[in-house]
C-alpha cells in the first residue's frame, strides 16, 4: 500500500479532518486504508492550501473522534492507482531496482526517491556509500524497463 494522507487534526467540530495529501489529485480514489486495511470512505470538503485538505470519513462524526486521529495515515492499494502512460514510472515502483553504469560495470540500487524542491533525486548506493542523482532524461535515458545510469551521472557524483 502507498501513503496518500497524513492527519495533521481536526477540522471544525463535526468530525472532519485536516490532512496533508501526497496526491496531486485524490478524485482518482474512492477509499482509503488505514495500516490494517480497513477500508474507509472519503470525501474533500475544502481545499486549504498548498497540500493540505479537509476531508470527511466515514463514522468519524465529531471533534473528539477526529482530533483522536491527528498523525494517522491513510493508505491506497497499488491497484487503485491511476493507469501511467509509456515512459513513465511511478516512483515506489523504482526503490530496490539495480541501476546499471552505462559503459562500465558499475551496478548500483536505488534506494529511495527525494524532491527538495527542485526537481526529483534519485537516492543510489554503491557498496557502502549513497549519493542523489538528479532524475533527468540525460542521466537516466531510456531503456526497455532496464534502469540505465549515464558514467557521466555516476563520476559527477563519486569524484
Amino acid at each position: 500500500m502507498i501513503e496518500i494522507l497524513r492527519v495533521a487534526g481536526a477540522f471544525g467540530t463535526r468530525g472532519a479532518l485536516r490532512v496533508v495529501t501526497l496526491s496531486h489529485n485524490l478524485s482518482h480514489y474512492k477509499k482509503v486504508y488505514d495500516g490494517q486495511e480497513n477500508a474507509f470512505s472519503f470525501c474533500i470538503i475544502r481545499f486549504l492550501g498548498g497540500n493540505k485538505l479537509a476531508i470527511s470519513i466515514e463514522n468519524i462524526n465529531d471533534r473528539n473522534a477526529a482530533e483522536s486521529l491527528k498523525g494517522k495515515i491513510f493508505y491506497v492499494k497499488k491497484s487503485d492507482l491511476p493507469q501511467i502512460r509509456k515512459n513513465e514510472v511511478y516512483f515506489c515502483d523504482l526503490i530496490g531496482r539495480e541501476v546499471r553504469v552505462m559503459d562500465s560495470d558499475i551496478v548500483c540500487k536505488i534506494t529511495d526517491v527525494k524532491n527538495y524542491g527542485a526537481g526529483d533525486l534519485i537516492e543510489v548506493s554503491h557498496g557502502n556509500e549513497t549519493f542523489l542523482v538528479p532524475y533527468t532524461q540525460e542521466n537516466f535515458p531510456d531503456s526497455d524497463d532496464q534502469i540505465i545510469m549515464t558514467l557521466d551521472a555516476f563520476n559527477g557524483f563519486k569524484d
